[in-house]
């Protein structure tokens, strides 16, 4: 059986997240503007991998009960999104010529080589590209 994931991150600023996953060599694959002319949702992708951003409403009064709970929680709290692909080395160069604070360094790891970084909401992302039994 195929399957496929995705990830959906809140984030206060979908136009910043997205030019911040473009210089780390993601593509845009979809944008949906509000009434303002800011996105309020967007695709970002690199190979099958996809990032789903979506924006939080200033008002919190034009959300949900349970939507204002949810996206009332600190962003990035503990959540860490694995991005595996075979040119860690290219990204991890695009990530130093962007001058985005690393995290943890490239390194080769038990599971393979990786290195980390946190994007603009607080929201870790790893580089992966795995070995062995975690490939």
């Amino acid at each position: 059986m195929k399957a496929e994931m995705s990830v959906m991150l809140n984030v206060k600023d979908v136009d910043r997240s997205v030019r911040f996953y473009k210089s780390l060599g993601f593509d845009t694959r979809w944008e949906t503007k509000g009434d303002d002319d800011h996105l309020d949702y967007a695709g970002v992708g690199i190979g099958d991998a996809v990032i789903a951003l979506g924006r939080i409403p200033k008002d919190p009064r034009t959300m949900s009960k349970d939507y204002a709970d949810w996206v009332g929680t600190p962003l990035g709290a503990g959540v860490m999104i694995t991005v595996e692909l075979d040119a860690v080395e290219e990204i991890y160069k695009l990530v130093k010529k962007a001058k985005v604070p690393i995290d943890s360094p490239l390194s080769e790891r038990l599971y393979g080589t990786a290195f980390m970084i946190n994007d603009p909401d607080g929201y870790v992302v790893r580089f992966l590209r795995p070995k062995g039994v975690f490939a």
